[in-house]
């Protein structure tokens, strides 16, 4: 999984990395690569799941989430945010295999389904504390967050505009907060 996470980072691209070339790097055969995550999309999935517990996010997730529930939403976006430069590469590269409809396309929709279903549990906290704003329901307000920390934002602003990442993630989590929270605090 961390050859995988490391050739596709470095060739920016899904569909160039093989999984022979991925298996020779992790110096095991192809055919345990395919017995063990079935085909090239599984791998990719759980390449990208992979990292997300190693680089340390999915435990800030799990933090997040046990906070008071507009502190949770904050500490969420904030972590989210913090990790987008860190795997950029590897997600703009899934991205384009969505878009281009090859198999690495599965693997960039699992990674942002799970995104926005955590993003979705945040702000559901954040509802049965009476803390949504009004016209916002858990779905649409979920929905928002996960858009506005989408990382097409940071790719526009941040590498494209020259923004440093940490107004950019400043900016994005306060404008957010002021938007679904009744009260931003």
């Amino acid at each position: 999984l961390d050859a995988a996470f490391g050739l596709v980072g470095e060739r920016g691209t899904t569909n160039g990395v093989t999984v022979a070339e991925i298996a020779a790097a992790a110096g095991v055969s192809r055919q345990l690569v395919y017995f063990h995550f079935e085909n090239r999309a599984g791998l990719l999935a759980a390449m990208a799941r992979h990292h997300d517990v190693a680089s340390g996010f999915a435990r800030r997730v799990d933090e997040a989430l046990a906070l008071p529930p507009a502190e949770g939403l904050e500490a969420l976006l904030r972590a989210w945010l913090r990790y987008v430069p860190e795997i950029l590469p590897v997600a703009r590269a899934l991205e384009a295999a969505e878009m281009a409809g090859e198999e690495g396309g599965s693997a960039w929709r699992d990674r942002m389904d799970s995104l926005r279903r955590v993003f979705r549990a945040a702000v559901a906290k954040v509802e049965r504390d009476g803390g949504l704003a009004d016209g916002w329901t858990v779905e649409t307000a979920a929905d928002w967050v996960w858009a506005r920390g989408h990382l097409e934002g940071w790719q526009h602003l941040v590498v494209e505009r020259g923004w440093s990442p940490e107004d950019h993630d400043e900016r994005v989590v306060r404008s957010v907060l002021a938007e679904v929270l009744a009260s931003a605090g």
